[in-house]
């Protein structure tokens, strides 16, 4: 491994913009690219593990991990770890992992003392087969780099935890990780699935540096991309159903309109915890919402820890995924998407919110208020109150608009109000912000981390804002 060179992300705003929300201020203070990334073509993207987060805000630094294809490997495993930091309005590469070692983004975490912790996942072997579609598939092995980012020499800068597992355990390329952190007693927990049976395989390091083997997580179907939160010695996590299509029409009528033989859906969301990691395992996980009878489409968002020890759950929900799938079997009804909000005490679900919803429809629509709701997460601010940002487009087909959103959510589960972050590219696919689950400072800050594709490039773009 090697320190790499710097490079300058380009600046492409650098007015300051505010606004008031509930009687406070949003200054804008950067939106910039940070760097172009191509498309491994391996069936990830820098964006995949969207669960857990690809970077990190460490006082007035931030820390970003992309995942870089090597050309000179073909897929699955084609593609590299980098870490990138952010300082003096700088974006500078700082380190680099060995090529064509890894198929998925590596998260990236925050301990307590400032230490960077990079969860990778590097190919060791090639299993006995293949895939069917020409990818060679790998046996991989879950590890936990521990980075100094003020290191200068190679060697000092990295440290190696050892996360354990059961004897047997399979790991390949699709690893489906997650991982999250408690920054104060610098606790981790990385959940890998196991090939065998699709579960999850739970390693925890306490907060004394020893790691234990926790039971086997085993949710109703196979649930992918989870979003883990840990705080005293407690960890929740909340992940996605993700398996084939399992209604044979509905599988032969998408074929026949989309012509795609990859048809995996998304509509089952579960939630379980453990309140003691030392002292039990998972309880049994308790499904939040399904759109199973309706072909639609679920998507696990954030997952937020109270000061209460409350868990707050946000998601993004479409009763029909497509269009010539409810004109077929559900005719009339209407193509909306929401933005769904659940607090959870103690393991029981104890409200739920729609916070907003609007429609897929997007022809003629030109209102905010119709638009097609895109993405969301939270975001904890330093005055006690839990905000929300959440994108979206509208318009029709031929000039769609899109923006970005910030609000607070009231205690009785209402957004107070909505603000148009002032972004000139806004970012309505996938984003990542500076969250409590890996480890960020928050509150007064807000952090934004997405891309923007075209012509099988990442365009990684940053864009930051203050609470005044």
């Amino acid at each position: 491994m090697a320190i790499a060179g710097a490079r300058i992300g380009a600046v492409i705003v650098g007015l300051v913009f505010s606004f008031g929300l509930n009687g406070a201020k949003i200054e804008k203070i950067v939106e910039e690219t940070i760097d172009l990334v191509p498309s491994p073509n391996n069936g990830a993207s820098p964006l995949w593990c969207f669960g857990s987060s690809i970077f990190v805000r460490d006082a007035d630094r931030i820390y970003l991990s992309l995942l870089r294809p090597d050309a000179a490997y073909e897929p699955s495993c084609n593609a590299h770890w980098e870490v990138w930091g952010r300082d003096s309005n700088v974006w500078e590469q700082q380190f680099t992992g060995g090529s064509g070692l890894e198929r998925e983004p590596c998260p990236l975490g925050l301990l307590g003392s400032g230490e960077l912790v990079l969860s990778i996942h590097p190919k060791f072997a090639v299993k006995p087969f293949q895939d069917g579609k020409g990818d060679v598939s790998w046996y991989c092995q879950p590890n936990l780099l521990g980075i100094d980012p003020d290191a200068t020499d190679n060697d000092a800068a990295y440290s190696h935890y050892h996360p354990i597992f059961p004897n047997g355990a399979q790991f390949t390329q699709h690893s489906y990780r997650g991982m999250g952190i408690d920054r104060k007693s610098r606790d981790i927990l990385l959940m890998v699935i196991d090939q065998r049976e699709e579960h999850y395989q739970p390693s925890w390091k306490d907060g004394e540096g020893k790691w234990r083997v926790l039971p086997l997580v085993e949710f109703p179907i196979r649930s992918c991309y989870p979003q883990i939160a840990l705080k005293d010695g407690a960890a929740h996590v909340l992940a996605i159903g993700d398996i084939v299509e399992p209604v044979e029409e509905w599988r032969n009528a998408k074929y026949r309109e989309l012509g795609s033989d990859w048809d995996y859906v998304f509509r089952r969301l579960f939630y379980t915890w453990t309140p003691r990691m030392e002292e039990s395992g998972f309880v049994e996980p308790i499904e939040i919402d399904s759109v199973d009878e309706t072909g639609g489409h679920l998507l696990n968002l954030d997952l937020y820890l109270d000061e209460q020890n409350r868990a707050h759950l946000l998601y993004l929900k479409k009763p029909y995924q497509h269009a010539f799938m409810r004109d077929r079997y559900f005719p009339g009804e209407a193509m909306t998407v929401s933005l769904e909000y659940v607090v959870i005490d103690e393991g029981r679900v104890v409200s739920r919110h729609t916070l907003v919803k609007g429609s897929t429809e997007n022809v003629d629509s030109k209102s905010e208020s119709e638009m097609e709701i895109r993405y969301g997460r939270f975001h904890p601010l330093s005055n006690g109150s839990l905000g929300v940002i959440y994108s979206g487009i509208w318009g029709d087909r031929v000039d769609n608009q899109s923006g970005m959103f910030f609000s607070t959510i009231s205690e009785n589960g209402q957004l107070l109000g909505h603000k148009t972050l002032p972004v000139d590219r806004p970012i309505t696919g996938t984003f990542f912000t500076n969250s409590p689950r890996s480890g960020s400072d928050v509150g007064d800050r807000l952090d934004v981390i997405g891309a923007l594709r075209g012509d099988g490039v990442y365009e990684m773009r940053y864009l930051g804002f203050e609470m005044k």
